[in-house]
């Protein structure tokens, strides 16, 4: 039982963790000017999550997510971008008062590329994993080939 709780107290501290990492390093690319950058995080968080992926996926998600949203309304309180995002959606829409939609589809996107870092990042650390053990077992069982057996009459 003590096993059991202590195990999904560390599941819940490296998802904690993960969305907190993702956040940091996200804002940390949101200075440079290359938003593609964005995944990184979530392989971060995936690789610190890769004993439960799917908590891998949502912590990337939810971290990234979360601070581009605090990224968008700083932005907003001190650059005004609301007023172009509110252009650019009546460029697409053809009228003034659709800039929300753009906001949750930036939110959207990062959260898409931060579930997907997330994904990549556990998916690797279990294959490299997997090939470890593999790779252990074999060397397991090429040690015991060498071992002469004792023959017994």
């Amino acid at each position: 039982m003590n096993t059991y709780i202590q195990e999904k107290y560390e599941e819940k501290r490296n998802f904690l963790l993960g969305i907190f990492i993702a956040a940091v390093i996200t804002l940390v690319l949101s200075f440079i000017e290359i938003w593609q950058l964005v995944i990184i995080p979530g392989i971060v968080v995936g690789i610190i999550n890769y004993k439960h992926p799917r908590k891998g996926i949502y912590s990337g998600a939810i971290g990234i997510a979360l601070m581009w949203l605090f990224y968008m309304l700083y932005m907003m309180a001190t650059r005004n971008a609301y007023t172009n995002i509110d252009q650019f959606a009546g460029l697409i829409f053809g009228d003034l008062g659709f800039g929300w939609v753009i906001l949750i589809l930036i939110l959207l996107f990062g959260g898409l590329f931060g579930a997907l870092g997330g994904a990549i990042g556990a998916g690797t650390m279990k294959l490299v994993k997997l090939k470890q053990e593999n790779k252990r077992d074999t060397s397991e069982i090429s040690k015991q080939k060498e071992t002469p057996k004792s023959k017994t009459n």
